[in-house]
């Protein structure tokens, strides 16, 4: 478990207990490390040659999320897939990732004017090329395994006109979210220890505020944020933890704080109920806490 006992952040609140320090680059790396495995391996196109060549001659086509939507509604409960019947259902989910191949805010612009809707199109896309990529591998009782690729660079799209890895469109949300570090809350990577995947689409309209309840979601999640009192330590999720630095600029961001921690920033997310629970673990240490790389498989016995 990657932690730093050596004192709290320079500028940081001494009150929050947020005592880690530990190099970005070393904390990104040992992270990949966790999730991906060390092994460089080839990405998988999931998309054919020829969609490539077409992208060019394609006629604009108008962007829908209707697949999409009848995807989400038809198999994610609780945040956890029914890839049983994904497995047998996809072909919405691969009309809908055709349909994005040639469609998106660089290929199609006059369709993505409307505040947001760029960080809607790539959240949706996100998640519906990890459950295509789920699909790929087959179904396998976790995507984070060293026998298959790593699920942001393993597997390579056609998307907005160009192949994009998972990670790439990762990035691309990020960049649409304006520094709302809470993006990282919406984008489920096919596992328990990431975040659940919404049961319907996002959209222009209602994505900000969605990302607003999604932080107080999160603070709520066990498999995001615990807090350990016997051992006195404060364990947040990896998804939150890899992305460390932007939610605490954010936290000081909307709070106007000359300075944060991981907590503050936990808190500043949390409803009412949730900040006098954190509020405990002020003074605690920081750790990461382990990651559950199972399948976010749901079954009807776990309904």
């Amino acid at each position: 478990m990657l932690t730093d006992r050596g004192g709290a952040k320079a500028g940081a609140s001494a009150d929050t207990g947020d005592c880690m320090r530990i190099p970005k680059a070393a904390f990104q790396g040992a992270l990949l490390a966790m999730l991906a495995g060390c092994a460089a391996k080839p990405a998988v196109n999931m998309y054919k040659p020829e969609d490539l060549a077409a992208t060019d001659a394609a006629q604009p086509a108008t962007y829908s999320d209707t697949d999409w939507a009848e995807i989400l509604r038809d198999n994610v409960h609780d945040g956890l897939v029914d890839y049983r019947h994904l497995t047998a259902h996809a072909e919405p989910l691969k009309r809908y990732l055709d349909l994005v191949q040639h469609v998106g805010p660089q290929s199609t612009p006059d369709q993505f004017r409307e505040p947001n809707a760029a960080l809607a199109y790539y959240i949706n896309v996100y998640n519906a090329g990890v459950l295509d990529a789920v699909l790929r591998a087959g179904v396998p009782i976790t995507m984070y395994d060293l026998e298959l690729p790593p699920v942001e660079r393993g597997y390579r799209f056609l998307v907005d006109g160009k192949p994009h890895t998972l990670g790439d469109i990762h990035a691309l949300a990020e960049q649409s979210a304006e520094g709302n570090a809470r993006v990282e809350l919406a984008l489920s990577g096919a596992a328990l220890g990431t975040p659940p995947l919404a049961n319907e689409p996002y959209r222009p309209f209602d994505v900000r505020q969605r990302l607003l309840d999604l932080g107080e979601l999160a603070v709520s999640n066990p498999h995001l944020v615990r807090v350990d009192h016997e051992h006195q330590e404060l364990l947040v999720g990896l998804p939150i933890m890899a992305q460390r630095d932007a939610f605490i600029e954010m936290y000081k961001r909307e709070t106007a704080s000359p300075s944060g921690t991981m907590l503050n920033c936990l808190m500043h997310m949390a409803g009412s109920n949730q900040r006098a629970y954190l509020a405990r673990a002020t003074g605690y240490d920081v750790h990461i806490l382990p990651f559950d790389r199972t399948l976010n498989a749901w079954k009807p016995s776990a309904g």
